[in-house]
């Protein structure tokens, strides 16, 4: 996979990439000051990247992400050799070129178990300019892939500097060079698409709905990020609208000075926000596959657990949950393990191979430090703290609705650690921002 050819391009790349870099840092810094961070943080994540593909070739010995590149070069050599028809798989246009049979053995056949999911071969799709723009490099194109989610990464940097100001330093540590985001978000694969794209969306939607300023490229980026969501893992999405519907809700009451106008205007807000809510959910449903339903989700996360469940696929790190029975109390009954399972596991016993020892560090030193804070601040104060702030209220939200979806369909420690990293940038930062202020 990796030729002489790459060893000589991919320095030239890099270079190309970190000059570009550094004229960002350049044109921000006076402005923003966290802007120092912005070449370390790709550094870091390049570092990342190649750490990624060098155990996934050499330890591995192929893997997922090979297969996604070999997806995405048949479709990046089919736009170069009939550009209608790759342009018509690309963008997966109702056309009768958007078929497997439209690949020859010119441009080489996509894996024909990734071609019919479409929600897999998205990643392909995705990854087809890259390619190109690569040089038809699969170690470029990985750093290509790495810049994407890095982008969407320190957009949500971005975000919490600008809520929280002073606190760049501490906030780089937990979201820029945090070891699992570095190492899981920067391959070609499904989690470093969902992790930038998730990221994204939360900085875009902050500018569009809540401050109402720079609206046009934020709703554009905002809409790409949901489509790109929409068509691999909506049930990012349904995590995050719960925590978007009350962050808009409580925004809108906060700018409300008046305490007796705030009570009277609160049902009225929150009946609009939840109508609105419902609508675009409904809107969008068709396009959730089946997610588009109670039941349908019900039915993907007990063929998500039993395939998990493969060892000869997966490996043997499984964890032992509550089978999913069908029903509504059946899964809340497992809400708690599966939500500490997403957030707190691998535990350090549970290692089952290399690539968990730094998802096992970082999870023993959450939990501490959950634990230290919870006793330090209280836990009344301590949820004092964060209903009073509505983006406190939107991290643990979405991260407690994003970890019991992770937890209850997950039963393989390997496929977690990748799986959960959405949501690690918002429950790091949202720990961090509640002991801050409770210091203050």
């Amino acid at each position: 996979m990796i030729s002489l050819e790459d060893l000589i391009l991919a320095p030239l790349y890099l270079f190309v990439i970190i000059g570009i870099a550094h004229l960002v840092k350049s044109n921000n810094i006076n402005k923003y000051p966290e802007y120092k961070y912005f070449v370390k943080g790709l550094w870091f994540k390049i570092i990342g990247v190649i750490a990624f593909v060098s155990i996934y070739l050499f330890y591995y010995g192929g893997g997922d992400t090979v297969t996604y590149f070999l997806g995405a070069k048949a479709l990046g050599n089919l736009l170069l050799h009939d550009f209608s028809k790759g342009f018509a798989i690309l963008f997966n246009t109702g056309s009768y070129e958007n078929s497997i049979s439209s690949f020859n053995y010119e441009t080489g056949f996509p894996p024909y178990h990734y071609f019919k999911d479409k929600n897999t071969f998205l990643i392909c799709r995705l990854s087809a300019p890259l390619y190109i723009l690569g040089s038809k490099s699969f170690l470029i194109t990985s750093f290509l892939t790495s810049v994407f989610s890095y982008v969407g990464v320190w957009k949500f940097y971005r975000l919490v500097n600008i809520l929280y100001p002073g606190n760049s330093k501490i906030f780089a540590y937990i979201i820029l060079f945090m070891p699992s985001l570095i190492f899981w978000g920067g391959g070609i694969m499904k989690d470093s698409y969902m992790l930038g794209a998730t990221c994204w969306i939360t900085y875009s939607f902050y500018h569009v709905l809540i401050t109402r300023k720079k609206i046009f490229w934020n709703f554009c980026f905002l809409i790409l990020n949901v489509v790109m969501i929409l068509n691999c893992k909506p049930y990012i999405l349904i995590s995050l609208f719960p925590g978007f519907l009350i962050w808009v809700n409580n925004s809108y009451l906060k700018n409300i000075k008046n305490s007796i106008v705030r009570v009277l205007v609160f049902p009225a807000l929150f009946l609009i926000f939840i109508g609105s809510g419902v609508l675009i959910f409904n809107s969008i449903s068709g396009s959730m596959g089946v997610y588009g339903s109670l039941d349908g989700a019900i039915k993907k996360a007990q063929i998500t657990q039993d395939d998990l469940l493969r060892e000869w696929h997966y490996g043997g790190n499984n964890y032992k949950l509550d089978r999913i029975d069908g029903s509504i109390s059946g899964l809340l009954s497992s809400a708690p393990l599966a939500i500490f399972t997403a957030f707190f596991r691998p535990l350090p016993w549970e290692i089952g191979s290399p690539t968990m020892v730094l998802s096992a560090i970082e999870n023993t030193i959450l939990i501490l430090f959950v634990l230290y804070y919870l006793i330090r601040i209280g836990p009344f104060r301590f949820f004092r703290i964060t209903f009073n702030d509505p983006f406190l209220v939107y991290c643990l939200v979405f991260s407690l609705f994003f970890a019991f979806g992770v937890g209850i369909a997950g039963t393989n420690f390997g496929a977690l650690v990748r799986y959960k990293i959405p949501l690690m940038p918002f429950f790091f930062s949202f720990v961090y921002i509640v002991r801050r202020k409770s210091i203050k």
